[in-house]
Parts: structure tokens; sequence; C-alpha cells
């Protein structure tokens, strides 16, 4: 053979080589997509920047982050805006309803807050604010972080809780809030929900009989939305011991995720929005497990949606429905 020919059989063996490990990466990377090490196991709940009052006797009424944010407010507030339909559950549910002086067009429970003067968020109406002439604003501060340093301007006393991102965080802040708000009642109220929450998670057996559900939770159908770590919703399918099939999502709690995993990992059960199943993903769907089985259930209801008191109802029912002692459409019944 020719030193032309073994040059170009060289070149040749080159490209097939350089062919196969591109295949190779592309399997590697389709097989890391279909089945992440994630969908194995229960994560942790995510970290958070969780806060106290300030142990410091001329700072009582500073709050105190574990980042190093510090925000002062004021003792026992008399004039309180929220910012969230959670928040003003948990203003309400603590015992300090009459002091609410303005809520968002979306706060409706309990019903009686629907009288009382209505302020945008979206985006923030700083006039609206200050007519309210509120001596605290409270609001999420995962939510609301951009507009954290403009309320501060102009408003100057507000509380970020984190109330979005998991039990824990909901937890600790009604505690917090509890401190904020002062009085014995507060203070009684949120131990009292602590200690459900504790003694709710100690009646949840984690372990599955036939594998742990893989759950797909559906925040829009088309285009396809998905909500992964880092949301509260993520957690409560954390505390029941299940998988989110989303658990690889790093879109700050929620973004679009591809309809061709939903075949691949095969869903188990669809949380779903209040929107229908459209027709062509019903029937493109068709044979993935929780097509077939029927376990479609309405994760909708406010009290499953928000980060609020209610919360522990909405994981009652939930872990209810995943375990087959309630049928999907129970977990729409709230209270």
């Amino acid at each position: 053979m020719t030193s032309t020919g073994r040059a170009t059989l060289w070149i040749i063996a080159a490209v097939l080589l350089v062919f196969t490990l591109a295949i190779w990466a592309m399997l590697a990377t389709l097989q890391g997509q279909i089945h992440p090490p994630c969908l194995d196991q229960v994560a942790e709940a995510p970290d958070g920047a969780f806060a106290e009052l300030s142990p410091e006797v001329d700072a009582a009424n500073t709050v105190v982050y574990a980042d190093g944010l510090s925000m002062f407010v004021p003792e026992e507030p008399k004039r309180i805006v929220t910012t969230l339909p959670g928040l003003t559950e948990m203003v309400a549910y603590l015992g300090a309803e009459d002091r609410l002086v303005g809520v968002t067009k979306w706060c409706d429970h309990p019903k009686s807050v629907t009288s009382l003067r209505r302020i945008s968020v979206l985006p923030f109406d700083a006039e609206g604010l200050l007519q309210a002439k509120p001596d605290l604003v409270i609001l999420d501060r995962r939510l609301h972080r951009r507009d954290l340093a403009l309320i501060r301007r102009r408003i100057g006393l507000i509380l970020p809780l984190e109330t979005s991102r998991s039990l824990p965080h909901l937890v600790h802040s009604m505690t917090l809030l509890a401190e904020v708000l002062g009085g014995e009642t507060a203070k009684a109220r949120a131990a009292a929900f602590k200690a459900r929450y504790e003694a709710l998670l100690a009646r949840i057996d984690p372990n599955w009989p036939r594998g742990r559900p893989r759950v797909l939770l559906v925040g829009q159908w088309d285009p396809l939305i998905a909500l992964g770590p880092g949301s509260l919703q993520d957690d409560l399918l954390r505390a029941c011991g299940c998988l989110n099939m989303a658990c690889d999502l790093r879109t700050d709690a929620s973004g679009p995720f591809n309809e061709e995993l939903v075949l691949a990992r095969g869903a188990t059960w669809f949380l779903t929005p209040k929107e229908p199943l459209p027709d062509r993903l019903r029937e493109r769907w068709k044979n993935v497990p929780a097509m077939k089985a029927g376990r479609l259930a309405p994760a909708w209801t406010d009290d499953l949606a928000r980060g609020g008191p209610r919360i522990l109802d909405a994981l009652e029912r939930l872990y209810a429905v995943l375990r087959g002692e309630q049928p999907p459409a129970h977990l729409g019944a709230s209270k």
C-alpha cells in the first residue's frame, strides 16, 4: 500500500473515531436528560436566607437575615400592607386582621379582607402604598426581590419573608411574623401551626410499596411549564416522599419543560392547572402511565398554590390522593 493510501486510511479511521465519540457523547447527554440522578432520590428542602429578630437589646426591632441583610420593623405595627394572598392569610390567622389597611386584588381569604384598599404589586404602586399610610409592608423576599429597594426607599419599613420556597421556610416565617406582630395570640397560633406541621410530617410514611410516584407539577399545558426545585409545591411532594419529574429544572422554581421528557421519564401522576389538558397532548401522552391510569389531580386550588396557613390542609389532601386513599378530584376540594 502506498503512503498516500495509508494516510487516507488513517484519516478515515480518525473521522470514524471522532464520529463514534460524538455519538457516545450525544447518547450520554440524552441518557442524562431522560434519567437524571435526582429522579431516583428525594432531595432535601432548598436552603434560604432564614431571618431572625436581633438578640441585641438596642436592636430588638431589627430583623437580621442569614446573608447579612437587616431590616428595622416597628414594635407591634398597627397599619399593615400585604403583597401576596398567602401573607394576608398569615396576618389574619395570627389574629391581626384588624391591622390590615391594604392588600392585593388577589387577596380573598378570609372574605372580609376583600373590602380593604387594593394595591397593585405588578408593578408596585408606590403611590398607592403611600396613601395607605402603612407602618409595615410585608412581602415575599424571593418573589419581590426586585422591589425591595423601591419600597424601602419610599416606605422605609418592610418585612421580607420566605414563604414560597419550602414548608420549613413557611413555618419559620410564620414564627417570625408572630414575633413582629407581638402579643400572645399571634405567638400561640404560630406555635400551634408549627406543632401541627411537625405532627403531620410524623404521620406521613415516606416509603411507597411499589416505587415512589413520579409526579409532574404542571403550571401551564401549552407551552408546557413545570414547577421544579425551589417551589413550595415541589417541597410538598418532597414531604410526601415523591419524586418531581422536573427535578433537574433550574429556572427559578418554574420554567419550560420538554414534552418528550414526559414520555421518556414515565410520569405516574400529573398535578394539573385549571386549564383542561389539550387534546394534542392527551393523544401524544396516551401511553404515559399517569394518563393510562387516569392519575390527573387538580392542583390549582388556592390553599395548595399559596404559601399560607391552609397549606397544611392541602398537604394532607395531596398525601391522601397520591396514596390512593382518595380519588384525584379530592385534591381540588379545598375547605
